[in-house]
């Protein structure tokens, strides 16, 4: 049996008070080490902002990485329910650790809702139990948990609530996640996770099985087509955020929308040779996204 994935990370065994300078540092230094797609345009929000959001990444890095950890079921969900008391009693004002003490002060700060966290966490259970997806629908509602609540809470430090905002954001939220499936396809099967809905296997007379086959492969690519095809729907309905919303943030969303639509158009044209290479951004493509968001851009 594994090691259970305590998360010493998030909760060090040391509980002595971490000063908040430092533990934003801290949080800044694990997004270095994560976080590749992590927009250069961050540097267009308020620094305020930005640390409240560079804490909240953290936190979810960090507990993805428990939730992905090489252990049993029983032992990530464990760890889990740890981090969700750890994180209770931080916004009770009793934070433990760096990236915990800079969640709380983020969160105090900007007033930011305490749910989205929740269900992030809810989120990552499903990854603890390596959840599969029957529909279409199955894997949106995933999203609305692993995804969509990380773009309500980037709302939520503007002081942003409108419906239809909140809507558009759900919509690039998802298709940025979506987006991340498809590029890790190869990965994910390596280690036993699939978010292919199964009825989409169905449909091009495949199984889990049989993406691995060689003989299939015409098949499979035509599998990654329709499914980045549905994720540029999203893209395409939810892109006109960029209007609804402060300067700063729309260019940070400008920078996310276009790199996140190159990183697709890369996987559909791989097609099933999206199993040996994960699709990536060159250091030129990352420039010219930058001057995209700068310059502005079409939907």
């Amino acid at each position: 049996m594994h090691p259970a994935p305590a998360p010493p990370a998030i909760l060090p065994s040391d509980s002595e008070p971490v000063p908040l300078h430092e533990a934003y540092r801290a949080c800044e230094e694990i997004l270095r080490r994560h976080y590749e797609n992590f927009p250069v345009a961050m540097r267009f929000l308020t620094s305020e902002r930005r640390l409240a959001l560079v804490a909240v990444y953290a936190f979810a890095r960090q507990a993805d990485d428990i939730a992905d950890a090489e252990a049993s079921t029983a032992e990530r969900l464990a760890a889990l329910d740890t981090v969700e008391r750890a994180l209770l009693r931080a916004l009770e004002g009793e934070p433990e650790g760096p990236v915990l003490t800079a969640l709380a002060d983020a969160v105090d700060r900007h007033r930011l809702p305490a749910e989205p966290l929740l269900d992030l966490l809810e989120a990552f259970r499903m990854d603890a139990r390596d959840a599969t997806f029957v529909t279409w629908d199955d894997l949106l509602a995933y999203c609305r948990g692993s995804a969509n609540t990380i773009g309500r809470i980037v709302l939520a430090t503007h002081g942003i609530e409108g419906p239809a905002t909140l809507r558009r954001s759900d919509d690039i939220c998802t298709a940025l996640q979506l987006t991340n499936f498809w590029q890790d396809l190869g990965r994910d099967l390596a280690r036993g996770r699939l978010f292919v809905p199964t009825e989409d296997l169905a449909r091009f007379g495949l199984s889990r099985a049989d993406l691995a086959r060689p003989a299939l492969r015409p098949a499979l690519t035509r599998l990654i087509e329709h499914e980045c095809r549905g994720t540029e729907e999203l893209f395409a309905r939810g892109a006109s955020i960029v209007r609804d919303v402060p300067l700063g943030l729309s260019i940070q969303l400008r920078a996310t929308i276009v790199g996140g639509r190159e990183v697709l158009r890369a996987v559909e044209r791989s097609g099933w040779r999206v199993l040996r290479r994960r699709p990536s951004l060159s250091g030129a493509a990352r420039v010219r996204i930058l001057l995209r968001a700068l310059l502005g851009f079409r939907g």
